[in-house]
């Protein structure tokens, strides 16, 4: 990984013409930051130089490390520069997901989800939290972001995909399975599609190439065992995609260009290499990043029907829009392009490789929703600590929001 040598970034108090109105005391809006994402720095140099120690990351190194990139993270400096911010309106509450309860939740105003929902409990095999965080997720009264009928439809991979291609959004050819796996069955499918080889795997709450079966038609034809081995390990599955084994010329597993949305907006794209675990950088201008912008800002639309608060539409803080690119003679742009994956804000924003300083400008987007959702909440009479006291400070709030 390459080191960006930057001066050290002091954060600075957001200086206001409006002051916060007497007679509060030391009441401030509480918003909660569920973090955990050990592999996401931040830009070196730019931390809040009042990081709490017990925040850092210090177990990224050696043998047994659990985490990549310095001590400082991306989630927890966002909470942290949203109180710098305005430190008279906000307190941060920061917690992982093992610390998430009602009790707690409903102590805080707003929490917002970094990295630490169902579905990760999930994946490191926490039925008990898993089952404790999805009863939370559910509930609007727990004021939890992002809402569950949003997280659901990226998390089921099928709705988003099947939404992009009514869309007229290029996707991978997919075959779509959501009553379970049935080897045979899928296996003439594949052969009818004329595929020399496939890739199988979940389409519910699947990370990190977990679950997945690939290889070449013809060897599962000849021997079929393993797929039916594979049927039999995943009957806890409903919901399979069942693709293309998508290569480059060269053989190697296609590239991608990560492109990212702060509130809504298209933000900044960065170059994934398909096998090189180190291959990250900004991708450069040109006709192949523009192309690849233009085909995520037409996904973000579909992304844009779907993310609501209280029943109406409103821009979500943070997503990931993946797009495949695979060298191609044949086409004009010189490559086929395509959407892979939809990602909500759980999940690596690369800040080293942001052309600004990705937890500052998280931050306003954190400001500014937090500002719009409570409004919205308070209308819908959702039960929250001190309402009063919270219109108060929104209404500050959103003059200085005016006046920024």
């Amino acid at each position: 990984m390459k080191k960006v040598s930057m001066k050290k970034v002091k954060s600075k108090v957001a200086m206001s013409k409006t002051p916060a109105p007497a007679g509060l005391g030391n009441f401030k809006i509480r918003i909660g930051i569920i973090h955990g994402k050990v592999f996401d720095p931040i830009k070196v140099g730019t931390h809040d130089r009042n990081y709490p120690e017990h925040l850092k990351i210090k177990n990224n190194t050696g043998p047994n490390a659990d985490g990549w990139g310095g001590q400082f993270m991306a989630d927890v400096s966002t909470g942290l520069k949203i109180m710098r911010l305005h430190p008279d309106i906000f307190h941060v509450d920061f917690m992982t997901m093992e610390q998430v309860t009602e009790k707690r939740l409903s102590r805080n105003h707003l929490t917002f989800n970094f990295w630490g929902d169902m579905s990760i409990a999930l994946m490191n095999e926490k039925p008990k939290l898993a089952k404790r965080l999805q009863k939370i997720q559910m509930n609007p009264n727990f004021r939890h972001h992002p809402v569950w009928d949003y997280y659901e439809w990226i998390l089921h991979k099928s709705r988003y995909m099947k939404a992009c291609e009514r869309a007229g959004i290029p996707m991978i050819d997919t075959i779509h399975l959501e009553k379970g796996f049935n080897a045979r069955d899928v296996l003439k499918k594949i052969v009818a599609k004329g595929w020399d080889k496939f890739f199988v795997k979940p389409a519910y709450m699947s990370f990190f190439g977990a679950g997945v079966i690939n290889g070449k038609t013809q060897d599962f034809i000849d021997n079929i065992e393993p797929l039916l081995q594979y049927e039999a390990e995943n009957k806890h599955q409903k919901e399979f995609l069942v693709q293309p084994y998508m290569l480059k010329p060269n053989g190697e597993v296609f590239d991608e260009i990560r492109n990212f949305f702060c509130d809504g907006e298209w933000a900044y794209s960065v170059y994934t290499d398909g096998v090189d675990y180190e291959g990250f950088w900004e991708q450069p201008e040109g006709k192949l990043k523009e192309a690849c912008k233009k085909l995520a800002i037409q996904t973000m639309e579909e992304v844009k029907k779907v993310h609501k608060w209280e029943g109406k539409r409103i821009n979500s803080l943070l997503n990931r829009i993946d797009i495949g690119i695979i060298p191609d003679k044949s086409r004009k742009l010189g490559y086929r392009i395509f959407v892979n994956e939809i990602e909500p804000q759980m999940t690596t924003w690369l800040g080293r490789y942001c052309p600004f300083v990705i937890q500052d400008r998280m931050a306003e987007v954190c400001v500014k929703q937090a500002h719009e959702m409570l409004k919205r909440s308070l209308a819908a009479k959702r039960k929250m600590p001190s309402p009063q006291k919270v219109r108060q400070l929104l209404d500050v709030l959103e003059q200085r929001l005016k006046e920024s």
